[in-house]
């Protein structure tokens, strides 16, 4: 296997080459003669923001990552983000349209281009955007999803993922602030949605990632069972490999991977330790023939296709594919695994 790494660098300064002068992506493209395709997606806008930076943070200085990200923050405000009613929240409306998984991958953009730069200059925003958050919440836990932002109509739409990204973003808000609010309405929703294996079926990479920040900031065996649920029929199902599209795969790498850091907080003398380790080990297993599957659909400038009957780029799929190679290579232990693997 390539270092994975080294395909997440790669990964993101390609992103940061899709980012114009204003600070809009080349959306959708074809990879070998840059036609550009009709179409844009303000949420992937955001996601991809958050993916370049986070490995922009991890890796060491990437500073033509930080720029693009920064122009894209930019062009998001301008934009795409708007006062809220008469509250003091603000939300991120596109097309007349209000999404919440919007707001939540908002914050995750914001925060992680704050850390890029060592400034607080996106904080407030973040805070505004997560309060739209807390008016969506349900008493079910859940969230509204979807809402007409001229007329404040609630929308009949739901995504399997909305909910996932905004307990992900109010959780990454609270672990950057200290603020107790953020975690304390997340562990509100997790407590009622865990009940209901929300998340489970639709083998959600985002629920994954909030449960392993809750988990961080308040240890509780209800959210470990529940991440250990939805990862168990990542493993146990894989049947997304036969889509043959490269970001299906990716997501649950990504999953997975949120799922063994979060295994790797659970102290020793735990009950459940050992099955939680099984399934850790399982979930690495898969993380591994996943990546080698995901490098099939690898263009050489460092995007991702579509898939191999595909030539075609789309932000996103560049998003999963290195957020999930950058985590498999953040584990402890991947090099020596990869050597003796080769051996």
């Amino acid at each position: 296997m390539q270092d994975p790494v080294q395909v997440a660098i790669e990964g993101a300064q390609c992103m940061a080459r899709l980012v114009d002068r204003r600070g809009k992506f080349l959306y959708r493209y074809d990879p070998d003669t840059r036609a550009p395709a009709k179409g844009y997606n303000i949420l992937r806008h955001c996601g991809s923001i958050w993916a370049m930076t986070e490995v922009a943070n991890s890796v060491g200085p990437l500073p033509e990552v930080v720029e693009a990200a920064r122009r894209a923050v930019d062009w998001l405000i301008d934009k795409h983000i708007r006062p809220y009613r008469s509250t003091v929240t603000q939300c991120v409306v596109a097309a007349d349209n209000v999404k919440l998984g919007g707001n939540g991958l908002a914050i995750l953009a914001l925060l992680e281009l704050a850390k890029a730069t060592g400034t607080d200059e996106h904080i407030g925003l973040a805070r505004e955007l997560a309060g739209y958050v807390l008016l969506q919440q349900r008493p079910d836990g859940d969230f509204h999803h979807k809402r007409r932002f001229s007329t404040d109509e609630l929308l009949k739409f739901r995504s399997d993922y909305y909910t996932g990204e905004a307990l992900f973003g109010l959780l990454r808000l609270s672990a950057v602030t200290g603020e107790g609010r953020w975690v304390e309405a997340s562990e509100t929703s997790e407590q009622l949605l865990a009940r209901q294996d929300y998340g489970v079926p639709q083998q959600s990479h985002w629920m994954l990632y909030a449960l392993e920040q809750l988990h961080a900031l308040r240890p509780n065996a209800l959210y470990r069972n529940h991440a250990r649920a939805i990862a168990d029929n990542i493993v146990q199902l894989p049947g997304y490999r036969a889509e043959g599209r490269s970001t299906p795969i990716a997501c649950r790498s990504e999953g997975l991977l949120a799922f063994i850091r979060l295994c790797t907080a659970i102290p020793a003398d735990e009950a459940e330790r050992p099955a939680f380790d099984r399934a850790a080990m399982a979930s690495r297993e898969t993380v591994h023939d996943n990546l080698e599957l995901q490098l099939t659909y690898r263009h050489p400038e460092g995007s991702f296709l579509h898939s191999r009957e595909r030539n075609q780029v789309q932000i996103d799929y560049i998003q999963h594919n290195i957020s999930s190679f950058l985590g498999y290579g953040r584990l402890a232990g991947t090099r020596r695994m990869l050597a003796s693997q080769a051996v």
